[in-house]
């Protein structure tokens, strides 16, 4: 995974995530918008062929926290929950 910052202001971040798909990026945009501070955050795939791999992502806060806070929170989330899942299946293999 890459990220390449297209456009940085004080609220808004547009980058791209270069070497995922609409997996990682359906999941990153769900848990930014649980994000209160959060006031957009989408994103598009440019061209299905030939930038499959490479999701074009903006997000726009309310200015009392930046986008990258926000990012980090909810990169921060993703992992937490990812952990969460890892433990519950290690109950039930009994590990």
């Amino acid at each position: 995974m890459r990220i390449e910052v297209i456009k940085r202001e004080e609220n808004v971040l547009e980058f791209y995530l270069e070497g995922e798909d609409h997996t990682f990026a359906n999941l990153l945009n769900e848990v930014l918008h649980e994000n209160e501070h959060v006031t957009f955050a989408g994103y598009t795939i440019e061209h299905p062929v030939l930038m499959a791999r490479k999701p074009k992502f903006r997000v726009v806060t309310d200015g009392k926290i930046t986008p990258e806070q926000v990012l980090e929170e909810a990169a921060q989330k993703i992992f937490d929950r990812a952990r969460a899942v890892l433990e519950a299946w290690k109950e039930v293999l009994g590990e």
